[in-house]
């Protein structure tokens, strides 16, 4: 599957699906069109069970995004909608999405580009790579991203990016110090290495990688007695569906196993 929007391209190929912000000569900032667009590339993405895992990265070298573009900015032209948290609506998580989605952070993110990094179940960076929040700086609230930081890294690292206004930058090295960015590469390296460990989760059972990505995303937002017992409900049901049977019965007979497509059910 390829599908081009205005603002997005979208390619499909040997079970990954490659989503590219495509505005290079705003830095891949988000304005009303691709506001418009992502929510419905995720939807595409979702939808279609050829995709195991998914990576998101920006056009050019220069920028992966840099949040909203102050020169069209990225409010739905309803009114209720617009007051609502369901208008920024521009990752996976934030979509309902449960593929894997890898982010490949290939330069400069500002601002609202960081719920992209923040909302990512795994974050490849270029050794270039750095983060900036200017919210405050125009007169704006630093507050969903921070929230979602302050889940990855430290509570005094993500202040000191939220209240400074862009002052303050996180750059690669340090964003990896920290455990926001899990591997930083040189520049060419980040999408080979993002493609290589989307091949390795697309290989596997897509029920179980999607149970096993829900119930670790889980434990984030859940007390633990309680994450491990929805944690342990998946693994029942998992123990129940034809993949547990197939994965052991494949490595018995030394054969690459063949999973079932994901049913929309299966994460119920």
């Amino acid at each position: 599957m390829s599908r081009r929007f205005e603002t997005l391209s979208l390619e499909v190929a040997d079970g990954i699906a490659t989503l590219t912000l495509d505005r290079p000569d705003r830095r891949n900032a988000v304005n009303k069109a691709m506001n418009r667009e992502l929510p419905l590339a995720w939807a595409a993405i979702e939808a279609d069970p050829a995709v195991r895992a998914v990576i998101v990265t920006g056009a050019g070298d220069k920028a992966f995004c840099t949040g909203a573009d102050l020169a069209d900015q990225p409010i739905p032209n309803d009114p209720e909608l617009a007051r609502s948290i369901r208008s920024i609506s521009w990752t996976g998580r934030q979509n309902g999405c449960t593929k894997p989605f890898i982010a490949a952070v290939n330069g400069m993110t500002v601002g609202g580009g960081i719920h992209f990094i923040a909302d990512a179940d795994i974050v490849i960076a270029s050794d270039q790579a750095r983060l900036i929040d200017t919210h405050v700086a125009v007169g704006f609230v630093a507050g969903l991203e921070p929230v979602s930081l302050v889940h990855r890294m430290p509570l005094g690292a993500v202040m000191k990016l939220a209240l400074t206004g862009g002052d303050e930058r996180l750059d690669a090295a340090e964003a990896h110090r920290l455990g926001l960015f899990d591997e930083v590469l040189p520049a060419a390296q980040v999408m080979p290495r993002c493609r290589a460990l989307a091949a390795n989760i697309a290989r596997h059972s897509p029920t179980a990688v999607a149970r096993s990505r829900a119930a670790i995303w889980n434990a984030l937002e859940q007390p633990l007695s309680q994450a491990l017992e929805e944690a342990w409900r998946l693994i029942m049901r998992q123990n129940d569906h034809p993949d547990a049977s197939e994965g052991v019965q494949a490595f018995l007979d030394k054969r690459a196993p063949v999973w079932q497509e994901r049913t929309p059910g299966d994460l119920a």
